[in-house]
């Protein structure tokens, strides 16, 4: 857990603790005059006839009959506006249960007039923007969300988070921003969702800058959450900051966070893009024995060409050869032969070369020069000429087998060797 702090705390960006050089005005400013002579307007009270048919259907939504409910209320009518207006509030709540467009006909209607009590009303426009973003209609639901929190004065996280959400489901990216960060700014505690949809909305507007910004606050106030370190690792590459995408995986790792074959392969990727190939090729070689991750030809190649690489010349030959038993292909066969060379065992580089050639491996004129370097090193001048001479077919290889055959002539016949 210490390495987890240290990051972490290398991470912080002010804006996560909401801390600005200056103060910030959120996207909507409520007239707060206006709030309070709301608050203090006389509340109303519906007709004996609406109040008995309003006692009715709740009766019957308390018994979960729903329907008959709402057949009660759509029987009355009335001609005061208060009294429809609660009838239609009542209808709304009702339909939101199982009709949406219904549930906003009836909420649209009841909140116009602006004759309820003000907590009716404020729960009202707050319902109505939900169905509307519930139905889809996102403009319209922006609308209402910023209608309510103006009525209601009231700079609600949630309300700015969902009209976040609206633009984003609109691809209107750009406006996911800010109410996005007042959501952010008017939370009581660090919730996910909001940082969610900026990462979002930067990953999509590829301003990469503001992305990595973005998802480093998540990582220093959410480092519980294994999937943001991996964001984290992966969102360093799209700016260049390779280094940084390792020290995080590789911190990730220690944590236990990578699970899964993608995120692992990840690690084991960035090692190799910083040149560190043999801890890329342990990484991948680790996690294809414990069978999270595939033995197949693309594992294999990594693992053979980074313990290449890392010049672990018998690991390499020893996974390239199962990838050449795995795939039967010549090319593997042909360097598992040059691995063994560059550990000196050239019966078993022969013998791979010889299987290259058999399966008919591309540019054999390369492979026969390779058996040439192996057989001279074991002295045994004659295979050395015999495949030297199959290398001269190839045109390009005149210049290379030149400067081997008067070498190759000269140690036969101090060894009185017959070519």
């Amino acid at each position: 857990m210490k390495k987890l702090k240290k990051l972490t705390s290398a991470l912080v960006v002010a804006t996560a603790l909401g801390v600005c050089a200056a103060p910030v005005l959120a996207a909507v400013q409520p007239n707060m005059a206006k709030v309070e002579e709301r608050k203090a307007r006389k509340t109303q009270i519906v007709g004996e006839r609406v109040g008995k048919v309003l006692v009715k259907a709740f009766e019957l939504y308390n018994q979960d009959l729903v329907d008959e409910a709402i057949a009660e209320l759509l029987e009355v009518k009335s001609n005061n506006e208060f009294d429809t207006a609660t009838l239609n509030r009542f209808l709304g709540n009702l339909y939101a249960t199982k009709d949406e467009k219904q549930s906003i006909k009836y909420l649209t209607l009841a909140v116009a007039p602006d004759l309820l009590s003000f907590g009716d009303q404020s729960t009202s426009m707050k319902l109505l923007a939900d169905m509307l973003l519930q139905d889809k209609q996102y403009q319209k639901a922006v609308k209402a969300y910023e209608d309510w929190i103006r009525f209601t004065g009231e700079q609600n996280a949630d309300a700015y988070m969902r009209i976040a959400n609206a633009y984003y489901l609109m691809e209107q990216h750009a406006k996911v921003i800010a109410p996005a960060d007042d959501a952010i700014r008017f939370s009581p505690k660090p919730i996910e969702g909001p940082y969610q949809l900026k990462m979002a909305a930067y990953y999509d507007l590829k301003q990469y800058k503001e992305l990595v910004a973005v998802v480093e606050t998540m990582v220093q106030l959410f480092p519980e959450n294994k999937q943001f370190w991996v964001y984290l690792g992966n969102f360093y590459t799209l700016t260049e900051e390779y280094g940084k995408a390792l020290s995080t995986l590789q911190l990730a790792y220690s944590q236990g966070y990578l699970e899964k074959d993608s995120e692992v392969r990840m690690l084991a990727q960035m090692y190799a893009n910083n040149n560190i190939p043999y801890k890329a090729a342990v990484t991948m070689e680790k996690h294809v024995k414990s069978g999270l991750v595939k033995r197949d030809k693309t594992n294999l190649t990594f693992i053979a060409s980074n313990y290449q690489a890392a010049r672990e010349f018998a690991k390499a030959a020893d996974y390239y050869g199962e990838l050449a038993k795995l795939t039967n292909d010549a090319d593997a066969y042909r360097r598992q032969g040059s691995a063994y060379s560059a550990v000196q065992k050239y019966n078993e580089a022969i013998a791979a070369y010889d299987k290259s050639l058999s399966l008919n491996v591309d540019k054999p004129s390369g492979v026969y020069m390779s058996l040439v370097d192996a057989y001279f090193y074991q002295k045994k001048y004659k295979e050395a000429f015999a495949a030297l001479m199959n290398a001269k077919k190839d045109p390009s290889m005149a210049r290379q087998v030149r400067s081997w055959e008067s070498y190759i002539r000269d140690k036969a016949k101090q060894k009185g060797i017959s070519l």
